[in-house]
């Protein structure tokens, strides 16, 4: 079972839990760029209830394949997007235990804005546990950039998707859809916030985030 899904900046819960569900999880790094998407951007909570970070792009790159899109490199995007994780995070229960690991992201030079949200994919991954087989669309033979030409280049046999996410086109293999109900839990802040970024739940939670996300997850038979 595969899913085929735009890469996403440190996701959040329902995206991740996703990557826990199937066999091949597909970053669909050559589909086209958008704006005020998770593409570029991700949730963190904060005293005052959520905000946003920001990978600035060069240019007005709307509608380009994400593998072209280029990173605005001259401001300190980075040292801002670190200093964000520690006012927000420093103080949960399991941030210093997962720190070294993941600060380390924030001292690397990004130039393309496809390398940078890929490994936040696969870093936070990592961080969770999950072991679930990840490529980059760009890697696949024939640089496919259509969900069936993916699908073809997998050789998948099932589609996983999300319920609340339109499909392009009619995909050649079933396809199993994916509901979501986003969990209740203990946050570093007064009140709760859903859409954070997973690393919300891992930072307060530790070993037990990946289980209390995934009973969020639920799926129908293939169609």
């Amino acid at each position: 079972m595969v899913a085929v899904q735009l890469p996403a900046y440190f996701p959040p819960l329902s995206y991740t839990a996703l990557v826990g569900h199937v066999d091949h999880f597909i970053l669909a790094d050559t589909f086209r760029y958008r704006s005020e998407t998770f593409q570029n951007r991700s949730k963190l909570r904060n005293a005052s209830g959520s905000h946003w970070i920001t990978i600035p792009v060069f240019g007005q790159p709307e509608g380009a394949p994400i593998d072209t899109v280029e990173i605005e490199t001259g401001g300190r995007w980075r040292e801002k997007h670190w200093r964000s994780f520690l006012y927000d995070y420093r103080s949960t229960m399991y941030f210093e235990h997962y720190q070294a690991s993941f600060q380390p992201f924030f001292e690397l030079e990004w130039d393309a804005l496809a390398d940078c949200v890929c490994r936040s994919v696969t870093l936070q991954m990592e961080l969770m546990g999950l072991d679930t087989s990840v490529t980059r669309a760009s890697s696949l033979e024939g640089h496919p950039r259509g969900l069936d030409a993916i699908l073809d280049a997998t050789e998948a046999d099932v589609l996983a998707h999300p319920a609340d996410q339109p499909l392009p086109d009619a995909p050649s293999v079933p396809v199993e859809s994916i509901r979501y109900e986003h969990p209740t839990y203990r946050q570093n802040f007064d009140g709760f916030e859903p859409g954070m970024t997973a690393l919300d739940l891992l930072f307060n939670y530790g070993r037990e985030a990946p289980r209390r996300m995934m009973r969020g997850l639920s799926s129908s038979a293939p169609a």
